[in-house]
């Protein structure tokens, strides 16, 4: 076993800092300047000078290899980054083309259509020449999110079909200027290449269907459990949460009960990661203690408890938080029997993120990514210096004391990335989660005994009431604590520069807290008072209450945050302008006596009819063309504006269009 595991640790973590440090800045900076085969080049030159310097014998050479070695791993970074964007993004003809490709995900509906991930595997080649019959299927091997429309016939797709569909394959955009989310990136970043929407007789479902791999195998399992819970009964609130705390299916949650959850700073449940692997390892662990009586039972119970959680992340679809907790509980197994038990939570962690990057590099722009270790670092660093502030002389208040402990560690590190992700703090989030752990618990517990016990006439129908009691129990709790005044502090918006200065804040803090010196205690007022004139700087200036046309609705954006405004007709008064989106046959061939003054006709998707038609009907001061319009018909419509001598503006392919508006 290893004394001082500290020498593993600290260069382990010094190295993923600095491949964590490349692949962002390279992504920012230099994904459209520099391609992965010349960032592949300097990673290897600077490999070769890093051998040099360790194998020398001269020592100022010696002492650059340190250096040389964190350098070397940044580049690993940034080329492995620039690596992965080549292999998501593809030069998507503008025109709609035939495609094959195979279903990847349990399709689900939103809206109108089915929604699914798709990873395409072939292109039809568009010939221009006539002459020529033979098909030509060109690789593609790209994944995208495809939506669809039912056919007559009802044929449904399941996960792992394969499917030929006729669409326009694009790269979604959004405007970072109006939502503040670039929706277009986020997708990229989770390796989907493009959207697409396959209309009705315009796809089909091919026969038969491709072998199955070991997630799309995982995913149909999830399925079928989830069919078992419908089976029982449950059904509302309760299969929405049942069905997220045990096997991470989101889809039955509502947006009032994510509300509810969110307030009361208990979101973290309804997402499997690491809490419910640990609640699964302390329930596993009580089950595996008779094997610790054994000589080497320890060990054996730790295999055992290993292999089991592996099987409950293949029974939740291998989702990433929960292959993420698992592989980071089995490498501190491993890390606990090379090293004392204080560094192997350091070791398996730092491993887990270095191995996780290495072999996915977006993974560092996933939010659950960065609050899962951020989370966990926070416990292992402030949990001890918290619990120390208080020793109760009771269990039931050692359990309090803990349990307030790391909710607060967890809280305190994560609290950069929650404000500048989300913007909103819960206030009573310890209250919250002195009652949500164990509830949860019970939920496990509840559902594991209903799969043991469900076939029993009167047990399994007592285990069933316990489990939906229990859910029940849960969702009343977090709706009193959302609902007690002053639950969410909203609108606290942090730049990245902000969360950046909060993030050295609490490490000034915790330095300062563990020795404290002039200097500390003067580091954290400095950092206090940067970030407040910051504050108060972004917030006391002047602000744009504006209006915004974007993806065919109107929003109306203050200050920080954007909302779609609603209208029954399609015409909207800002304040002395008027505004008309036009999405439909509505005004077609129609007629007016007097014609409707209309400031901004919004011509988008779906519109049937020309400039002409409109003419008669509205007094156009001015047409706006959104990007989702077919090329070719917009560029009709544009003809007809210059002949009639009516200003016209498209919608960039990333932004929106923003409203003059008069006074």
């Amino acid at each position: 076993m290893l004394k001082n595991a500290s020498y593993i640790i600290y260069p382990l973590f010094r190295l993923a800092f600095s491949m964590a440090a490349g692949i962002f800045l390279f992504d920012r900076f230099l994904s459209d300047r520099l391609s992965w085969p010349w960032a592949f080049g300097l990673f290897g030159i600077a490999v070769v000078l890093t051998c040099v310097c360790f194998r020398s014998s001269v020592y100022r050479w010696r002492s650059l290899f340190g250096y040389l070695a964190t350098l070397s791993f940044f580049l690993l970074g940034g080329c492995s980054v620039l690596y992965q964007q080549s292999r998501i993004d593809y030069p998507w003809p503008q025109e709609a083309e035939v495609y094959e490709g195979v279903v990847q995900t349990v399709p689900y509906l939103k809206g109108k259509t089915f929604r699914a991930e798709v990873t395409v595997t072939h292109r039809l080649e568009a010939s221009e020449d006539t002459c020529i019959r033979e098909k030509r299927w060109l690789p593609v091997r790209r994944k995208i999110l495809l939506y669809w429309i039912l056919d007559s016939a009802g044929t449904s797709l399941q996960c792992g079909d394969r499917i030929c569909f006729h669409a326009t394959v694009s790269r979604p955009v959004s405007d970072m200027n109006l939502t503040g989310f670039d929706y277009g990136k986020y997708l990229f970043r989770q390796g989907i290449s493009g959207t697409a929407l396959a209309f009705e007789g315009h796809w089909k479902r091919l026969q038969p269907a491709f072998m199955l791999t070991w997630k799309q195998r995982a995913l149909l399992l999830r399925e079928r459990l989830l069919e078992q819970y419908r089976n029982w009964g449950l059904e509302g609130d309760v299969l929405a949460v049942v069905s997220a705390l045990t096997v991470g299916e989101k889809r039955e949650l509502t947006e009032e009960l994510k509300a509810v959850y969110s307030a009361a700073g208990t979101s973290h449940v309804l997402a499997l990661s690491g809490l419910h692997v640990g609640m699964i390892v302390g329930i596993l662990w009580i089950l595996l203690a008779p094997l610790k009586r054994w000589r080497h039972g320890k060990n054996v119970a730790s295999v055992l408890l290993v292999v089991c959680l592996w099987m409950f992340a293949f029974l939740s679809g291998l989702s990433a938080s929960v292959v993420r907790a698992v592989t980071m509980f089995t490498l501190y197994v491993l890390a606990s029997w090379v090293s004392e038990e204080r560094f192997s939570g350091f070791l398996s962690v730092t491993l887990t993120a270095f191995l996780m990057l290495v072999y996915q590099p977006m993974y560092l722009f996933d939010i659950s990514f960065q609050l899962s270790f951020v989370a966990v670092y926070s416990i292992l660093l402030l949990y001890p210096l918290i619990s120390s502030w208080w020793s109760p002389r009771n269990r039931i208040g050692t359990y309090v004391w803990n349990a307030l402990s790391v909710s607060l560690a967890a809280q305190l590190g994560t609290l950069p990335l929650i404000l500048y992700y989300f913007g909103a703090f819960p206030t009573y989030f310890l209250l919250a989660n002195l009652v949500v752990s164990p509830l949860a618990c019970c939920i496990l517990c509840a559902t594991l005994g209903a799969f043991l016990l469900g076939n029993l006439p009167v047990v399994g129908a007592g285990v069933i009431w316990l489990l939906t009691q229990t859910t029940v129990l849960l969702n009343v709790i977090m709706e009193s604590v959302s609902s007690l005044d002053g639950s969410q502090l909203t609108a606290i918006h942090l730049s990245a520069f902000q969360a950046l200065l909060l993030f050295l804040l609490l490490g000034a803090v915790y330095a300062y807290l563990h020795r404290r010196s002039a200097l500390r205690l003067m580091t954290c007022l400095g950092i206090v008072n940067v970030f407040l004139v910051i504050g108060i700087w972004r917030y006391g200036r002047p602000f744009s209450d504006s209006f915004y046309l974007y993806r065919s609705e109107v929003y109306h954006r203050k200050r920080f945050e954007a909302e779609v405004l609603s209208s029954a007709n399609g015409f909207y008064r800002l304040d002395a302008l008027k505004v008309a989106v036009l999405k439909d046959s509505t005004w077609r061939k129609k007629q007016a006596a007097e014609k409707l003054a209309v400031d901004y006709a919004y011509i988008c998707r779906g519109f049937r009819g020309n400039v002409e038609g409109l003419s008669r009907v509205f007094e156009i001061r001015q047409v706006v063309f959104d990007g989702s319009l077919n090329p070719s018909y917009r560029e009709s419509l544009k003809a007809e504006c210059m002949r009639y001598q009516i200003p016209f503006a498209e919608l960039p392919a990333e932004g929106s269009y923003r409203i003059v508006r008069k006074y």
